[in-house]
């Protein structure tokens, strides 16, 4: 049969007929002939007048080809010079998929950028098949003979045409034409542009078949070699070798003997992937591997020349594995069977099983699938499957297993065949021409085989007609008449050799004698001018014989590539059905993408890679010395572990493996070392290099493309913690230059468009990745806790990628495994997948790198949400990896790396890759598009170095801080777009109670304390880039410590790194972190690293407030004082950008100290949004989502309902907070929570999938202290809550029976729209405890809330309603008490009331009022009729007001009760003040007669009533060193102050303040003070002796006449409604 196909398609395509072999020169040629009807370029552009743009190729193929998967273009530069004919840019097509349908043909469209114009010689493209064929080589301009790539030795065909620089935008070169192939157009000048469609003046027609020939099969058996029908199978018989022989194997409409083949002859494997192992081990992984092994064994098989051997079995369920997902059609019947041998026992059970997840959980089938297999035979498994699921089917492996542990076993033939196909079970006759017939053929097979090869003469065609002809012609019809091949007799035994001569024929179609034993589910075509009417590629029910073919005869492998394919031009019958989905169902969405995968934040990307021609190639350069030349060594070649020193002045190259072992490899000054391209790989084994000159692998033009592997040898010495050695000594010391360039994978890392499950067997991805087959990736976990102890990353190997492959994702990678946990990917955040697999590699030693102390990971602890886990703390201390060093004036650029098993536990300065005190003579050098793990110290250590960029990194699994400014003097370098996961402590997690935890101090075992909180990022020094980062796990996930001095070799420099400012710190992530504190920020700013009285390091985890940041825009170091105070005109701000947290078991932000701006912040399935303890802080545009519903991934023991599920905290004291455009989702507990949404989903409630603590609340305040208590600290506008439960809590940790506390009494907020209480109109919130009495709540129309408890004041009800804040003090002895025997800070001090506070008027006459402590701190509303003093043991004779905070538009009026006779000295004292001409320093108080007076002065009056004894006075808030000015006058004079005042010598403003998005916060002044020094007639210690007069006069009537007072600020006349407010 297959010389008959020869002979017939011979003339058409140049086939030596006499061979049945394609002549060398003309296979190539013949190949792209036939596909370059089917695929062609059809327009592109590339020069247009001005700046270029929208430059394109357009690329058209057959309606029935879903992609362009595995084609490419190459671009080849033609100008003259060493360039010429070299390739410039690569591009697949990959993306091409489902194209344009218009005129009958697919048209796809790729965007390219920087098309070389043509000039001075031409440039051109080539398009290229996934097998490298080159199917057009075009130019403009001129033409090319092409240097490298897959056109290399070819010579362009120029168009004829092309563009200038006059070319109007929007112009292409296009063909033109009527017809359906590539000869049938020619190229036109340029015209309008037609992307994605038919051009201009193109007529498509369809083409049918056009490259296909229609060829019927016999019934009996063919001739021995002959060629079958492989369906939709490209070189399914292999006789093309292993790669195809046309581009469109799916319209072959086919009918096949219905006898069977002899063994030997391969089989239809249906929709198994390379069932018959022709192709190596494709489409198949070992089940339970590294233990499990397969290999390919061509000493053994079934039938073609390869089988697969398992081994390592240790277990009956241990075998291979094959993904059929994407393969297997639901609710389609398959024939599904194997061939099996047993290769060390002499019989066992074989399973060939199915499993199955779909929504009704896991299932496994193997019915009739269960064989005994025995070592002498082959024995086949073989039965129907059909496809039956329910829901979502999201795994189906195909599993070869059985035999007890220990069996090896041999496979082959593994086939899953539509239903209706058959597979051939008995031997075929080798067959020789015969007459046609007159009749119809005989109604059954012949059923033996013959002694010899039988006659067969020609018989004529069939009188009838098909049954179902097909409706277009072929472009390539049979030239003679119709013949068929069929026996004369029946054969009675197989044949054992091969024909001597071949048949002479001329057919123009082959046809049966036989009836096929069963009919095909189409009628077959019978007519040779006809071509096929449907086109399904994946459902070919195609006939195969039913008696077996000769020895070595292919079979028909359906849709399996490389299945045992056949002759490429023979038509196929299809059935009428529509083609499946190219994708499983699963494949649907939605899906997240970049532009969708944040709600509020932009996260930014890297940059496109440039595309460029590769050029200054190292390797490629001319006089270079060869390695491998033993002249280069004067002689002989370096002898294994022997050190070698290159030769002055030269440059040498490595081109190949060195296989031996060598010592330390040392580069002179002079000289270079340089490593080649070997497609096989290079290796080197050393013990290090010392490089003085250069080591070069690549350039940044020119990266290396094949694989180079540099291992570092070496072990670990038992001192070297106090004793290091050279940086050489397993290491790599750059002392010169080093250049390594591996190949370009981009993008390093990406984000999972939809979520993984267990069984998954592929992810989709936001970005378009060009990862490779048996790359390793590592899929970072969704979990919360994420520690060597327990974590879910994992690290799988790509099995292939494709690109674009459904709307919304931009790859999908298939994987040679099944994923095992699950990851998540929803409208806030997904899990990342990074490459760790590079072209470069250099790794420690295997033997001598792992650490010797390994964690047993048994160790326990303390409960963390109950869970009890975490690593022992004394072991993996021996890690000991390779190293780069770059120091002592070298320079290092390194890209596209993998550093595997590398650092070195601590050991000071031996980390993957360090840039070493470089100060700013290694500007510009980089690490990046790199690859980190398994490191067993640290990442990147940019040390004393300024300006390196540090980007596109990934790490996985590191031990100690990975990214890592090591002194926190490192300033203005770029540490962008890396991705850093499963971060490893040293020592004992740092953990404590409150604000606390335990110092850690340096040790041998601890070189750097604050490796106890290693975290992915170290940010000693804010004033750096810090830019698109993602850090999962570690202790946090951004560190940035408090150094109040430089470290080590820098701790000596002049200069504070806690204080300098940030420079760009936007679009960060962390997740997965915060696992062993609860105020273990996923962003940490906090901590402090110090050196103690001993000279040796410590770190203070929790909150020091020695060592506070405090930046400000003076360097207060250069001034000669780093503890210098900062002005407030000076103060500065740090900011953060577009920062993301998620899965955080604590907060997502937090700050101990320093002034911050977070613009733009999303927290998701956190403990707690955000906390900062700062005096300026400000947080806008935050998205705070406490629970998304996502399952909570932890550790059995572990339950979210453990977490709280918070939005915001208050806290007690010296801080100023605005909250502006922000929203709060699903936070605050649900149950008992309904006062503000009834909604059954609102916050959260205790279970243990997703739940929330019980006290857990939108807002929360700290009021367990009566020592720290609030000021003005806090506003917010423009809030949303959605879906939330509880909205606020006074969170006192002592337990709700206890007293109430100075500072849940004092708690307060300006609401400046009402969005936070939900009243939607300006807003005072205060506290809503009943022994606060009618402090807040100040008439009838103040709102309570019963959840905090709180009181919602409308300011809009009174003209000057506003929050003020006073501390008084009398009795400094008293009040020194204050948490240290009394009013303490929680510990349980006494704190009783001494005296009352409360509103002036009659409503309020038997309110008991606010109670005053010895902790005298009051807040409360101003701008009413005044508050009235009263303490316990009488007035008090000198009374100091302090700590003033309160708006000049809201009069504070305070009352205080004294004696009759009683006179007063009152005075404004300023702080660090001198007396001027242009400034004074203290204030005398003037008495006025009425209230009114004292209300409207300018707060330097006061008013004693003799009939009340009550003393009146304005409280304002006075500036901090000044108590007049020259504003209002030619001499200092006291005034009203307001925000607006200018300040001391024009700088900053008087009072202080802090402002964001038009809300203002008044911040107290430290030092000035109003002093009231009352003259009584007796007293008696601080108080007057004699009490406050009774008279009948009431001091709490403050309404006129007929006006009854009702609010604190308001009379009304209840007759007329008229009312009145002070004045």
């Amino acid at each position: 049969m297959k010389l008959f196909v020869v002979a017939l398609i011979g003339l058409a395509i140049g086939i030596d007929a006499d061979t049945g072999v394609f002549p060398n020169s003309s296979r190539q040629e013949h190949r792209r002939a036939e596909q370059v009807t089917q695929v062609f370029i059809n327009e592109f552009h590339y020069d247009n007048a001005g700046t270029d743009q929208d430059e394109f190729v357009e690329l058209a193929f057959p309606s029935d080809m879903f992609n362009l998967n595995g084609y490419y273009l190459e671009f080849y530069n033609g100008r003259t010079g060493n360039n010429h004919g070299k390739r410039y840019d690569t591009i697949a097509l990959s993306a091409c998929i489902n194209g344009v349908l218009s005129g009958g043909k697919r048209f796809c469209t790729v965007n390219v950028s920087k098309v070389q114009n043509g000039n001075n010689g031409g440039d051109g493209l080539a398009l290229v098949d996934p097998n490298n064929l080159v199917l057009q080589f075009i130019s403009y301009e001129g033409t090319i003979t092409a240097v490298q790539g897959a056109a290399q030795g070819m010579t362009s065909t120029d168009i004829g045409v092309q563009e200038t620089r006059t070319t109007p935008i929007g112009y292409s070169l296009q063909l033109g034409g009527t017809g359906c192939a590539l000869s049938d157009f020619t190229w036109q000048s340029p015209s309008a542009a037609s992307k994605g469609g038919v051009n201009i003046d193109q007529v498509m027609e369809s083409c049918g078949s056009p490259t296909l020939l229609p060829t019927e099969f016999p019934t009996t058996a063919s001739p021995v070699g002959t060629p079958f029908n492989s369906g939709v199978v490209e070189n399914g018989g292999f006789e093309s070798g292993t790669t195809a022989t046309t581009v469109a194997p799916t319209l072959l409409p086919t009918e096949f003997p219905t006898t069977a083949s002899p063994v030997g002859t391969p089989f239809n494997s249906g929709v198994v992937e390379n069932g018959g192992f022709e192709s190596g081990t494709t489409g198949w992984y070992a089940q339970y591997a590294p233990a499990v092994q397969i290999s390919l064994v061509s000493t053994v098989s079934h039938s073609g020349s390869n089988s697969l051997l398992v081994t390592g079995r240790t277990g009956g369920w241990h075998g291979v594995a094959q993904n059929m997902l994407p393969k297997m059609i639901p609710g389609v019947t398959y024939e599904v069977s194997a061939w099996v041998k047993l290769a060390n026992v002499a019989s066992d059970t074989f399973i060939l099983t199915f499993k199955q997840v779909d929504d009704r959980g896991t299932t496994y089938n193997n019915a009739g699938r269960i064989v005994t297999a025995y070592q002498d035979s082959w024995t086949q498994a073989k039965s129907e499957f059909t496809l039956d699921t329910v829901g979502t089917l999201t795994e189906l492996t195909l599993y070869a297993e059985g035999p007890a542990s220990g069996v090896d076993l041999y496979l082959d033939d593994v086939s899953a065949v539509v239903l209706g196909t058959e597979s051939p079970t008995t031997s075929h006759p080798t067959p020789s021409p015969t007459p046609p017939p007159t009749t119809a053929p005989p109604t059954s097979p012949p059923t033996t085989a013959p002694t010899s090869p039988p006659t067969f003469t020609p018989t004529p065609s069939p009188t009838a007609p098909p049954t179902d002809p097909p409706t277009t012609a072929p472009t390539l019809p049979p030239t003679t008449s119709p013949t068929t091949l069929m026996p004369t007799a029946p054969p009675t035994a197989p044949p054992t050799t091969l024909p001597t001569l071949p048949p002479t024929l001329s057919p123009t179609t082959l046809m049966p004698t036989g009836q096929p034993a069963s009919p095909p589910i189409t009628a077959p075509t019978f007519n040779p001018t006809l071509s096929p009417t449907t086109v399904a590629p994946t459902l070919l029910p195609t006939e195969f014989p039913t008696t077996a073919s000769p020895v070595g005869t292919p079979f028909n492998s359906g849709v399996v590539e490389n299945g045992g394919v056949a002759p490429t031009l023979l038509p196929t019958e299809f059935p009428t059905t529509s083609p499946p989905t190219p994708f499983p169902n699963n494949f649907e969405g939605p899906f997240f993408t970049s532009e969708n995968s944040s709600e509020n934040v932009i996260i930014p990307q890297p940059p496109l890679p440039v595309q460029e021609p590769r050029t200054n190639c190292p390797h490629l350069e001319s006089g270079l010395l060869d390695w491998h030349d033993p002249t280069t060594w004067g002689g002989s070649l370096p002898v294994a572990g022997s050190d070698v020193t290159l030769p002055n002045n030269s440059r040498v190259i490595v081109r190949q493996p060195i296989s031996t072992q060598l010592g330390l490899i040392t580069i002179p000054v002079s000289s270079e070392l340089i490593f080649g391209e070997d497609p096989s790989e290079i290796s080197m084994d050393v013990s290090g290099f010392e490089v003085e000159g250069a080591m070069s692998a690549g350039s940044d033009t020119c990266r290396l493309e094949t694989p180079l592997i540099i291992t570092l040898h070496g072990s670990r010495p038992v001192d070297i913690a106090t004793n290091s050695r050279e940086a050489s000594f397993k290491g790599i010391s750059i002392t010169g230059r080093l250049e390594m360039h591996g190949k370009r994978y981009y993008k390093t890392w990406s984000r999972l468009a939809k979520s993984v499950s267990p069984g998954d067997n592929f992810l989709f991805l936001q970005d378009e990745v060009n990862w490779q087959p048996g790359q390793e990736i590592v899929l970072v976990t969704s979990a919360v806790k994420d520690s060597r102890d327990w974590h879910q990353n994992e690290e799988l190997t790509v099995g292939s990628v494709a690109l674009n492959p459904v709307s919304g994702v931009k790859a999908v990678v298939y994987l040679t495994s099944s994923v095992q946990y699950s990851h998540v990917a929803n409208s806030g955040y997904q899990a990342e997948v990074g490459l760790l697999s590079r072209m470069i590699t250099i790794q420690g030693s295997a033997d001598d790198s792992e650490p010797t102390d390994p964690d047993p990971l048994t160790c326990s602890g303390s409960a963390r949400y109950g869970d009890t886990g975490r690593p022992c703390s004394d072991k993996e201390l021996t890690g000991f990896g390779g190293h780069i060093m770059v120091h002592s004036g070298g320079q290092g650029y390194v890209e596209g790396v993998e550093l595997y098993r590398m650092g070195q536990t601590n050991v000071l300065g031996r980390y993957p890759m360090h840039f070493h005190v470089l100060g700013n003579n290694c500007e510009g050098c980089y690490f990046r598009d790199s690859s980190v793990h398994r490191s067993f110290y640290r990442c990147i250590s940019v040390h004393g170095t300024h300006n390196t960029t540090v980007s596109e990194n990934v790490a996985f699994d590191v031990t100690g801080y990975c990214y890592y400014l090591e002194d926190g003097v490192e300033e203005d370098n770029t540490i962008s777009f890396n991705l850093a996961a499963l971060i490893h402590m040293l020592g004992t997690p740092a953990t404590g109670n409150g604000q606390s935890t335990p110092l850690a101090l340096q040790s041998e075992t601890l070189t750097l304390p604050a490796d106890v909180t290693a975290s992915g990022y170290y940010i000693t020094n804010m004033h750096n880039t810090i830019v698109g980062n993602v850090a999962s796990g570690g202790w946090a996930g951004f560190a940035f410590p408090v150094l109040y001095s430089p470290l080590g070799q820098h701790r000596n420099d002049n200069m504070r790194p806690a204080n300098r400012l940030s420079l760009l710190i936007d679009g960060n992530t962390a997740h997965s972190t915060g696992w062993w504190w609860s105020h273990a920020g996923a962003f940490y700013f906090g901590g402090s690293l110090y050196y103690n009285a001993n000279d040796q390091l410590v770190y203070n985890a929790g909150r020091d407030q020695s060592h506070n940041r405090k930046p400000c825009l003076v360097d207060k170091c250069a001034e000669g004082n780093c503890d210098g105070y900062c002005q407030l005109y000076d103060q500065a701000w740090n900011k953060i950008t577009n920062s993301k947290t998620y899965l955080v078991p604590s907060v997502g932000i937090g700050s101990w100290s320093g002034r911050m701006e977070v613009v733009g912040y999303e927290a998701h399935d956190v403990a707690l949004g955000l906390e900062a303890l700062e005096s300026g802080f400000w947080i806008d545009d935050m998205l705070v989502v406490c629970r998304t519903g996502e399952p909570w991934l932890m550790p059995v023991d572990a339950s979210p309902h453990r977490v709280k599920g918070d939005g915001f905290f208050w806290y007690d004291t010296g801080q100023e907070h605005i909250v502006s455009n922000s929203t709060f989702r699903n936070c605050g507990f649900r149950d008992g929570f309904d006062h503000y949404d009834t909604s059954p989903t609102r916050g959260c409630d205790g279970n243990s999938v997703n739940g929330c603590h019980g006290g857990s609340t939108v807002f929360g305040f700290l009021t367990h202290s009566d020592q720290f208590t609030p000021e003005l600290m806090q506003a917010t506008k423009d809030l949303r809550y959605e879906d939330c439960g509880r909205r606020f809590k006074l969170h006192d940790y002592r337990g709700d029976t206890q007293p109430s506390t100075v500072s849940g009494r004092n708690q307060n907020w300006v609401d400046v729209d009402g969005t936070a209480s939900g009243l939607e109109e300006p807003t005072l919130i205060g506290s809503g405890l009943a022994d606060a009495g009618l402090w807040w709540k100040i008439d009838d129309n103040v709102v309570h809330d019963p959840d905090g408890p709180l009181e919602f004041i409308r300011q809009n009800d009174g003209p000057e309603r506003g929050l003020g804040h006073i501390r008084v003090e009398w009795d400094p002895s008293l009040h020194d008490t204050v948490g240290t025997s009394t009013c303490g800070n929680g510990q349980g001090y006494p704190c009783e009331a001494i005296g009352r506070v409360r509103h002036l008027g009659s409503l309020f006459a038997n309110d008991p009022g606010l109670p005053m402590t010895a902790q005298p701190e009051i807040v409360g509303p101003v701008g009413g009729f005044g508050w009235l003093l009263t303490l316990d043991g009488g007035s008090p004779k000198k009374l100091d007001i302090r700590f003033v905070e309160v708006d000049a538009s809201t009069p504070l009026i305070l009352a205080i009760a004294y004696p009759l006779q009683t006179s007063f000295t009152i005075t404004a004292n300023a702080a660090y003040c001198s007396e001027s001409e242009w400034y004074s320093c203290q204030e005398s108080f003037t008495p006025v007669n009425s209230v009114s007076e004292v209300r409207n002065s300018d707060g330097n009056t006061y008013y004693f009533d003799a009939s009340t004894g009550l003393l009146y006075l304005r409280v304002i808030q006075p500036p901090q060193t000044f108590t007049g000015d020259l504003t209002f006058s030619g001499t200092p004079e006291w005034h009203l102050w307001d925000n607006d005042s200018p300040g001391k010598w024009g700088n900053g403003k008087a009072l202080g303040r802090f402002s964001r998005a038009g809300v203002t916060l008044p911040i107290q002044a430290y030092g000035p003070w109003l002093e009231i020094v009352a003259d009584c007639v007796s007293s008696s210690g601080v108080y007057c002796s004699d009490a406050a007069p009774t008279t009948s006069v009431d001091p709490d009537d403050v309404c006129s006449v007929g006006y009854t007072q009702v609010s604190y600020d308001k009379c009304c006349n209840l007759s007329t409604g008229d009312c009145e407010f002070p004045s």
